[in-house]
């Protein structure tokens, strides 16, 4: 089956929705049951004591196995949503526990910026954008503190420079990671529906971090981006730990925007997926590195990433889905990046058909779970062929699965990849300094 179409621009790509009579009903829930679930698409996802914490997004779903007529097509998510991960699960019953918010109309965004301080169990939690412009205020970092039940609560962070912030323009799609001392983002773009009293679009230039034992939040564009003053939109990032004395983050994908005028993302240049760009968080040396093997169509953005590490000291990173804007493509696809290798797998095609703008997290060992996503825009209002959107991938089986195991085994590379690195005597390939990517 070939790919479907996407239609209209990103802001009407991302948004997927539409009204159609009054408003929000308190009966539309931000968890609904199994039954009256349809779609839950860019939310963001992490993973603190022993759970997965889904924030923000829109979520579609039926009124009693009927469908809704209230309110909008997809409602704004205005809890933080959690999953167990202690015990095992299927994708068709496990219960979502909805965490409600101290200010849940300021914080009902889509693709937030969510950092992850695992030693201290906390993430932060900024910018991102309020769907069609409503209910924005002055932006904050906000800060969820998880228990150990799969709850938390919410504060508003005090900043080291809180009048810093009015020097940042807070954005979405940007590639965002954490190193577990930094929340970075790099790139992304500002909007009319990211930031209060803005009136034009522009991508971004350069990177955002926020140190977590500071609480300084800092526009890093005076010191370092790895793409220079080359505006980055769409892209993902993974920070990998155990590479060299800091790690590296690693950042792909994504479409060259422009800083001076509004460009539609179809008319964008593009970063391509054959070349990867990374660096040292605290040094700011910087590579780029060539791909090889079941290399990912390009242009791509709005797909989903998560990281693994195995016990012999090699890294792979998953890549699920996504869309081009330029071909009016979803993507029915997933791959796996082995590094040292530098080398693509590309693996079983994922059920539930195509998908862009869901998110993964790594979970129980060796698995990825996906949560939400749709394919093109209609789609928010066809119910997901997955149970609650909650999709899983075996790393080491090379499997799809609508189950969580919570006593998976320890993580080990899939025997196809293992094959590959036994077929080739392996030598890291050299890193060229002063990165320049692809750019189509």
């Amino acid at each position: 089956m070939p790919p479907q179409s996407v239609a209209g621009a990103l802001l009407a790509s991302l948004l997927a929705t539409s009204f159609i009579a009054g408003t929000a009903d308190a009966a539309l829930l931000d968890a609904p049951s199994p039954k009256n679930y349809i779609r839950r698409t860019l939310a963001r996802a992490t993973v603190l004591n022993n759970h997965v914490y889904i924030e923000g997004g829109q979520v579609t779903q039926l009124e009693d196995g009927l469908r809704s007529i209230r309110g909008r097509v997809a409602n704004q998510v205005n809890s933080t949503l959690s999953i167990p991960l202690d015990q095992s699960w299927k994708s068709e019953s496990v219960t979502i526990r909805a965490i409600p918010k101290p200010f849940p109309e300021e914080m009902a965004r889509n693709r937030w910026n969510l950092w992850t301080d695992t030693k201290e169990g906390v993430f932060y939690a900024w910018g991102g954008y309020w769907p069609f412009g409503l209910g924005m205020v002055t932006d904050e970092v906000y800060k969820f503190t998880a228990d150990n039940q799969g709850g938390g609560e919410w504060s508003v962070e005090t900043l080291a420079n809180g009048e810093g912030l009015d020097a940042l323009s807070p954005g979405e799609a940007g590639a965002v990671t954490s190193t577990g001392k930094l929340g970075i983002v790099i790139g992304g773009q500002a909007t009319p529906w990211t930031q209060l009293g803005r009136d034009n679009t522009r991508q971004l230039s350069g990177m955002v971090t926020f140190d977590f034992e500071s609480k300084g939040l800092l526009n890093g564009t005076r010191n370092f981006s790895p793409f220079g003053n080359t505006p980055v939109v769409g892209a993902s990032a993974e920070f990998i730990s155990g590479v060299g004395e800091n790690g590296i983050v690693l950042v792909m994908g994504g479409h060259v925007g422009r800083t001076d005028e509004e460009i539609k993302i179809g008319d964008m240049d593009f970063f391509d997926m054959r070349n990867i760009t990374f660096f040292d968080p605290v040094t700011k040396e910087a590579w780029s590195q060539i791909t090889t093997g079941d290399i990912p169509v390009s242009p791509r953005m709005g797909f989903c990433t998560a990281a693994f590490s195995t016990k012999e000291g090699g890294h792979e990173i998953f890549v699920f889905g996504g869309h081009s804007e330029r071909d009016k493509l979803v993507y029915d696809d997933a791959y796996v990046l082995s590094l040292p290798g530098f080398v693509w797998t590309k693996l079983p095609t994922p059920p539930g058909g195509r998908r862009a703008y869901q998110t993964c997290v790594a979970v129980g060992n060796r698995q990825v779970l996906s949560i939400g996503g749709r394919g093109k825009e209609d789609e928010i209002e066809i119910r997901d062929e997955i149970p609650q959107g909650l999709l899983l991938f075996d790393m080491t089986a090379m499997e799809w699965k609508l189950e969580y195991d919570a006593k998976a085994a320890a993580y080990e590379s899939a025997s196809t990849i293992k094959e590959w690195y036994k077929r080739r005597y392996v030598i890291i390939p050299s890193m060229h300094h002063a990165p320049k990517p692809v750019i189509n």
